[in-house]
């Protein structure tokens, strides 16, 4: 995220890849998907207590003395990772925006919006036009698919989800947590909703990880049957041309390979060729 360009590319067997996360960037991942599937594991059964599989599973855990342990630790341990990751976030956002902006130009309140609302997960009309891009694409309403940028419009909802997930869950957890204190500060009606909020919000996140951010990262044809990038940290130069070629062909350019740009995928390759050459 904060590598230089002219780094970015590695070469290994005659393969390019491409830099997208740092060393720390994983080891956050690993602990949030750890996390997450822990929470869901020891959660679950007691939604679905009925269900033939909850008894069985729940035992894996410890039964009703371990497994709420297990569940509460994983919750303690997403929402430092949580507050950590805001911190991570926001330090690196004013050490390599905001601090270089007041020392060339000087800052103000107007510079300072501008800032953030270029970083590149903030949302933009980018993202809104390949969205109706990627849906005339797939209804064969257009030939040309987007071209994605450094970072596309589905991996900003992966991005920005759990800042209203966590938030949710992790209050109304503490909240469960900490009944008899609770009751003391807020109405107990309040308990109820929180046990609601918090098991609905678990599900809504756990089908929006396992079907919609899994299949992109995991089970999509361009990656079956698992995605390296969260491993590695690089990601191979096939899947920069169909996820990114805007950003892959800046990249290029930048590192002197003009030369060698791939085309895009699909019908439309033969637009970005000119001269002989992949523009």
């Amino acid at each position: 995220m904060n590598k230089s360009k002219k780094n970015i590319i590695r070469i290994k067997n005659g393969q390019k890849y491409f830099f997208r996360f740092s060393v720390n960037q994983r080891i956050q991942h690993f602990i949030l998907a750890t996390c997450v599937i822990v929470l869901a594991l020891t959660g679950f059964p007691l939604k679905f207590h009925d269900a033939f599989w909850a008894h069985r599973l729940y035992a894996l855990f410890g039964g009703i003395k371990a497994a709420p342990i297990v569940h509460k630790t994983a919750g303690v341990v997403m929402l430092l990772l949580f507050v950590y990751h805001c911190i991570y976030t926001c330090y690196h956002a004013y050490v390599g925006q905001i601090i270089p902006l007041k020392e060339k130009e000087g800052l103000s309140v107007g510079k300072l919006v501008k800032v953030v609302l270029s970083h590149p997960f903030i949302p933009n009309l980018k993202d809104v036009r390949d969205i109706i891009g990627l849906l005339k694409y797939l209804f064969f309403l257009s030939d040309k698919r987007p071209d994605g940028t450094e970072w596309t419009w589905k991996e900003k909802m992966d991005f920005w989800g759990p800042f209203w997930g966590i938030p949710v869950l992790g209050i109304s957890g503490l909240i469960m947590w900490n009944k008899e204190l609770a009751t003391q500060l807020i109405p107990g009606e309040v308990i109820n909703f929180c046990l609601i909020a918090h098991s609905d919000e678990a599900l809504l996140a756990a089908l929006f990880l396992f079907i919609w951010h899994w299949y992109n990262v995991h089970f999509s044809t361009s990656v079956f049957p698992m995605g390296t990038v969260f491993i590695t940290g690089y990601l191979q130069e096939e899947l920069m041309v169909e996820e990114h070629y805007q950003y892959y062909k800046e990249v290029m350019k930048e590192a002197g390979l003009e030369h060698e740009i791939l085309p895009p995928h699909g019908p439309h390759a033969h637009e970005h060729v000119e001269g002989g050459s992949v523009a």
